[in-house]
């Protein structure tokens, strides 16, 4: 039996030259490749240097102390440089800097926009130091004094000069920012005296050193304190000192009280105060009491009543 011969592969007239043509080709674009981007990282180098940084919207801090402290100077490249580590370099070396932002001002300028931020409370520490903190719950400074601000009573910072405060990992924090944010949306946080928050089931409020709110747990802590509000600018004269508490019903009590007693309220040796007096029903009732400072008889919350007190009805 005779064997079949295997034909020999003869490669078609070209092909050897095509396979080293498209080689060459693949290697001269690569080489193109790499000679463009030398030349455009020479060009960044070379040509996209920084030779101005202005500064907007600084009033504490001076432009200067600011440029000084950024980790870009004149004479860096305009590109290669990470903004948001410097930027947060810069939030934490500036501890009022509530904001920052950077931004290139084309051929070669820097802009640095900021949006300073003063202390709103004093939180007290174990060893009777404070530490001062935003309203939007920067870390400010720690002080031996609480500076003339808010105290703030049972609380402990976890937290570096320059940060903000993580929600959602302590009670007393959190508890702490909602009060100063819905203090300061309602137009009463640079009256606010103290924040006792030792029992966050009694929050404890000081307001214009007259007034200690006792909001409570937090619950309804949005409606109380405009409520509160309400109640201090159309209810009670600028004469009037003493203590508002809701009871289990949510209705709204006043009890007069001393300076000294709504002080007291604010310390580590705050009272509970038990109420002695009467509650007097707001007349329109479904939204809580006051207290009749003027002497006048108690009202049914379900009777009428020709004093309206409109402002009350509009917090339900």
């Amino acid at each position: 039996m005779r064997r079949r011969r295997r034909k020999k592969h003869t490669p078609r007239p070209g092909w050897s030259s095509s396979v080293a043509a498209g080689k060459s080709s693949c290697a001269g674009r690569v080489l193109l490749t790499g000679i463009v981007l030398a030349a455009a990282m020479v060009a960044m180098t070379v040509f996209f240097k920084v030779k101005t940084i202005s500064v907007e919207g600084a009033e504490q801090y001076g432009s200067e102390e600011l440029i000084a402290g950024m980790d870009v100077q004149k004479g860096d490249n305009l590109y290669l440089w990470n903004k948001n580590r410097v930027l947060s370099d810069l939030m934490h070396s500036f501890p009022y800097l509530e904001s920052a932002q950077l931004r290139r001002r084309l051929p070669d300028g820097l802009v640095l926009t900021v949006t300073e931020c003063t202390a709103a409370a004093a939180v007290r520490n174990e060893d009777n130091t404070f530490t001062y903190i935003s309203a939007g719950g920067k870390v400010l400074e720690n002080n031996a004094a609480d500076g003339g601000l808010p105290t703030v009573l049972g609380v402990t910072l976890n937290a570096q000069m320059g940060d903000f405060l993580a929600t959602g990992t302590d009670a007393h924090v959190d508890a702490m920012l909602n009060v100063l944010e819905n203090m300061d949306a309602a137009g009463l946080l640079e009256k606010m005296s103290f924040l006792n928050l030792n029992d966050l089931t009694d929050v404890r409020i000081g307001y214009d050193k007259r007034f200690d709110i006792r909001a409570g747990a937090l619950d309804d802590l949005t409606y109380r304190i405009r409520f509160a509000q309400t109640v201090i600018s159309d209810r009670l004269s600028a004469s009037d000192i003493g203590r508002l508490y809701w009871d289990a019903q949510n209705r709204l009590h006043f009890v007069p009280e001393t300076a000294e007693d709504v002080a007291r309220s604010g310390t580590d040796q705050a009272g509970d105060n038990p109420v002695t007096s009467p509650a007097y029903t707001n007349p329109d009732g479904e939204v809580g009491t006051t207290d009749n400072t003027n002497g006048d008889d108690p009202t049914d919350s379900r009777s009428d009543s020709s004093d309206s007190s409109d402002n009350l009805g509009l917090f339900r």
